[in-house]
């Protein structure tokens, strides 16, 4: 099929990566612009966006474009579409890497800070796959890289949406990718485990046994192996042994022993080791003389003191 724009001029072949300019998105971003990819990278921030582009550009001699979308609002959402069309672009192939942690008590996250998550891990992972996934199957090929978590194999206590939402990843991810076979597009899921960015200390986990004790891998390993798997067409993708043992054994553990378990290891901490409790919650005595919850505890009525 040929791909033209409304001008006449052909369009070009591009990856489009969500969280390119750090961590795993910028450590996919180099694997394929190595391999000679041209990109479209989506960020937040720019300023570094310009930068992350031009390195790419200068290092590995692929054409490297960039649009500064905020992934959270839905209202963006068509923002990586024009961009595609402004730069004479189509999607070969799209990496949903974009993703923001919470770690804590569920009840002591701020509701936006728990939309913004999930508008950012969900919504816009659907939303950009319905927008670019029929053009790929029109052409029969490309592909879509989701960027899941091993959290997403189980409940996560202490960092219970960002775990919901990376199981939501994986059987989306695994469900696409047996709709789409016989078209010559691949859907692919990476499940990394703890990876060496600054996620965990954003999201105030950094102190967790998880990051603490757990073997972490680096971005660039973790991305070297998901590029390599995506390309031989593998749906689900683990790397590292620890991680394998993992997302296999937690298949045969009872819940009783092990959300506790997972929940030892994700209770966040202080730097100090002492455990974060949760924030009291808030009673006031109105006029009429009955105790209330503050409302933001999603809690029932208070009992008198």
């Amino acid at each position: 099929m040929n791909h033209i724009d409304q001008s006449g001029k052909p369009l070009a072949a591009a990856v489009v990566i969500t969280g390119a300019t750090q961590g795993i998105g910028l450590a996919l971003a180099k694997e394929f612009a190595r391999e000679g990819h041209a990109l479209l990278l989506v960020a937040r921030d720019e300023a570094k966006l310009a930068a992350t582009a031009a390195t790419l550009s200068q290092a590995h001699g692929v054409e490297v474009n960039y649009v500064a979308c905020d992934l959270c609002a839905v209202e963006s959402f068509p923002g990586v579409e024009e961009a595609l069309r402004r730069f004479g672009l189509y999607a070969d192939i799209l990496v949903n890497n974009a993703a923001i942690m919470t770690a804590g008590f569920f009840q002591d996250t701020e509701l936006d800070e728990l939309q913004r998550l999930v508008d950012l891990n969900v919504r816009a992972v659907v939303d950009l796959t319905r927008r670019l996934l029929p053009g790929m199957i029109a052409r029969g090929s490309g592909g879509v890289l989701n960027v899941a978590s091993v959290e997403g194999f189980m409940p996560v206590p202490y960092q219970a949406t960002y775990a919901a939402t990376k199981a939501f990843m994986l059987s989306f991810s695994r469900a696409l990718a047996y709709e789409t076979m016989g078209t010559g597009v691949r859907v692919s899921v990476v499940a990394p485990g703890p990876i060496e960015t600054a996620m965990h200390a954003k999201a105030g986990a950094e102190y967790a046994r998880y990051a603490q004790l757990l073997p972490m891998m680096s971005a660039e390993e973790m991305a070297r192996v998901a590029y390599r798997r995506f390309k031989r067409g593998k749906w689900v993708i683990v790397a590292g042994w620890f991680n394998w043992l993992v997302a296999l054994g937690v298949r045969f553990v009872p819940g009783i022993l092990l959300i506790p378990s997972v929940g030892w290891f994700f209770r966040v901490r202080d730097a100090e080791g002492n455990l974060q409790m949760p924030r009291a919650l808030k009673e006031t005595k109105p006029a009429d003389g009955r105790f209330t919850i503050d409302a933001r505890s999603g809690d029932g009525p208070g009992r008198a003191a």
